[in-house]
């Protein structure tokens, strides 16, 4: 899970250094892994599809313009394929009058010029609330917001969603509507964080874990992330 890129040395818990990540995608070539998209995963679950040797899912959240001016050449030179969970509120559009004013976003333009066969959308909140405070009718209006946009864009998305902040009803009463939620808007896959590896086959497709990549990882971690998850955190 990345969220920014940046061109100079600057790094934070959500911003990854270009070179850094440059040296991450050398590792994961060098070291076998095949980076999939979410079309694949979603496949997998469906259909029973086989997935590569040593799969990777490469995920960016909230859309944010790097993706586009850094990320996105970089998959290219490394041939990688990664994913972006939208932010549908936050897309620079005429739909969308007032972009949130602290950070830079993705435009439709760069969204619809990116390669499919490299990169694909996933949902992200319509305007990244927390699942985790919301009603359950709160949460279906929020996903039906968000795929409406997404289609009146004329943006093609995955039936994959990334919760903001991977957070989401919890209590065993509210999760099960929940995701009976989620199956009904057809979402077949969902993200939190949770920094532990998914055995195949995954136990729970709506709650599936990722591995938080922030820009103080040294190299040597992020190798270590990869091989045990949260066991070294």
């Amino acid at each position: 899970m990345y969220h920014k890129v940046s061109e100079n040395d600057e790094k934070d818990f959500l911003t990854v250094p270009s070179l850094m990540l440059e040296r991450q995608f050398h590792y994961l070539n060098k070291a076998g892994y095949t980076p999939v998209l979410l079309s694949q995963l979603v496949d997998y679950i469906i259909y029973k599809k086989q997935l590569p040797l040593k799969p990777i899912l490469i995920t960016f959240d909230d859309g944010y313009q790097d993706n586009f001016t850094i990320l996105y050449p970089l998959l290219k030179q490394y041939r990688i394929k990664a994913n972006i969970f939208l932010v549908p509120s936050f897309i620079v559009c005429p739909e969308n009058k007032a972009r949130p004013s602290t950070h830079q976003y993705l435009s439709l333009s760069e969204i619809k010029s990116m390669d499919p066969a490299i990169v694909e959308f996933g949902l992200h909140s319509y305007d990244h609330k927390n699942y985790a405070e919301l009603t359950l009718s709160a949460l279906n209006e929020d996903i039906i917001k968000s795929k409406a946009l997404l289609n009146r864009l004329n943006i093609r998305f995955q039936r994959s969603l990334a919760y903001p902040f991977g957070a989401h009803p919890k209590r065993r009463n509210e999760q099960g509507d929940f995701f009976n939620m989620l199956a009904l808007n057809d979402i077949v896959t969902a993200f939190r964080i949770g920094n532990r590896l998914n055995r195949l086959p995954l136990k729970n497709h709506l709650l599936i874990q990722r591995l938080d990549i922030r820009g103080e990882m040294s190299f040597n971690k992020f190798t270590r992330v990869l091989k045990k998850g949260k066991s070294i955190f």
